[in-house]
């Protein structure tokens, strides 16, 4: 969020907030360092933070109520280990004790590198050690499950061309405790950023499907794809880790950008994704809060839920003719909450903004709420949270807005 300090009228920091009321409990703020607001790690009361700078910040969050602050447990400097040019964009913790780091050129907000991305990790005892990715871009988070990560990555540099390539890498600590690529499984990264789009490779963070599978959407040039491969507890012996793939929407009118949803229920495995082809970005807003950037009605529908069986077949569950930003499930309830639009006003230039619940079994919508109007309502690219309070909270370009049981 945005706070108030005493350097500054207004900085990127960290707060606790009451549950209730939402006050601040406590702020902490990085000190002569740009945080990474993207993506971090909150593992109980620990919170592990990238910076641009190339520092990864970890903290533990002490005391309740008035008396909550954070603690500064420590700092690593990884500077001179990540490529020149490179922002730490990404950490987190695996099993076994050691902090994964991705580190990557970001031209999206000003951090133009040498196409090069760096994987790598702190063990316990403070020893650092990575590996270069080189024509390699990291456009998303990393998904961390057991004692492996997962990142996908797009071209850049000399790959960066027509019909090009983008991988989906494990990585795992190796025998003489190095880096080792447990496996890296090609996709189809198209030929350049689509409409709508940011990412020239996939859009979305691997998505975990249980213990077996893990899932991510490509860039193929007519019409993207979602693609599943076995984690690295399920890969088997001399077979491709690649299981299954499905085009999704409409050709020339398909894209995603960081909307992947996934679910394992005990038998099914599910994947939600939201197309993004055309739609308007925050980043593209002018001076006028309420411009064109607020127009979902330009952007090409689609909601779809894409079921993989345990045998590893893909099929299409439903898909909702429905403009959203992002989607959350709520595994309680069985609703699929989305931010949307009237698209009608929208065409008309008026931006009122809702959240829609669908049910996950069969898409039928069952409720909408209206949450407000205009471009400070604008959800950018935050996905819906849902508190233990029977809240649902989203980030807006206004600040945060919220629905409760009445």
């Amino acid at each position: 969020m945005t706070c108030t300090t005493a350097k500054a009228a207004v900085a990127f920091c960290l707060a606790a907030l009451d549950p209730d009321t939402l006050q601040p409990l406590a702020q902490w703020t990085a000190s002569n360092r740009t945080t990474v607001s993207t993506y971090w790690q909150i593992m109980g009361d620990n919170i592990v933070l990238p910076t641009i700078e190339g520092v990864i910040v970890e903290l533990e969050r002490v005391g309740t109520g008035s008396h909550t602050t954070f603690r500064n447990i420590r700092e690593i400097d990884l500077s001179n280990r990540i490529a020149r040019g490179s922002m730490l964009a990404m950490a987190g913790y695996t099993d076994d004790g050691n902090l994964w780091f991705a580190a990557t050129p970001a031209p999206l907000v000003g951090v133009f590198g040498t196409n090069s991305s760096t994987i790598g990790y702190i063990d316990r005892a403070g020893g650092i050690h990575s590996v270069a990715l080189d024509n390699h871009v990291i456009e998303n988070g990393i998904a961390v499950n057991g004692k492996a990560i997962y990142v996908v990555t797009g071209p850049s540099g000399t790959e960066d061309h027509a019909n090009a390539a983008g991988y989906l890498y494990a990585f795992q600590v190796d025998v003489n405790d190095g880096v080792k690529i447990s496996y890296k499984e090609r996709y189809s990264a198209g030929s350049g950023i689509k409409p709508g789009g940011l990412a020239r490779g996939s859009g979305a963070t691997p998505g975990l499907l249980g213990q077996r599978y893990i899932a991510l959407t490509d860039n193929a040039d007519e019409q993207v794809n979602l693609k599943v491969y076995r984690q690295v507890g399920a890969m088997v012996d001399n077979q491709s880790n690649f299981v299954c793939s499905i085009p999704l929407f409409k050709s020339n009118a398909s894209g995603n950008e960081a909307s992947l949803t996934t679910h394992y229920d005990g038998t099914t495995y599910s994947a939600m994704i939201t197309n993004s082809y055309n739609s308007p970005s925050v980043l593209d807003a002018t001076s006028d809060i309420n411009g064109k950037q607020n127009d979902l009605s330009v952007a090409s529908p689609g909601v779809s839920r894409i079921q993989i069986t345990e045998d590893g077949t893909c099929s299409l569950v439903w898909e909702l003719p429905v403009r959203a930003t992002m989607t959350t499930l709520s595994t309680s309830n069985g609703l699929l909450y989305a931010y949307t639009q009237d698209n009608d006003l929208a065409k008309k230039g008026k931006y009122v903004w809702y959240v829609a619940a669908f049910d996950y079994a069969t898409g039928v919508e069952v409720w909408r709420h209206r949450i407000g109007a205009g471009g400070i309502f604008n959800p950018g690219m935050s996905h819906i949270q849902l508190g233990p309070n029977n809240r649902i909270y989203e980030g807006v370009v206004g600040g945060l807005t919220w629905l409760e049981d009445a």
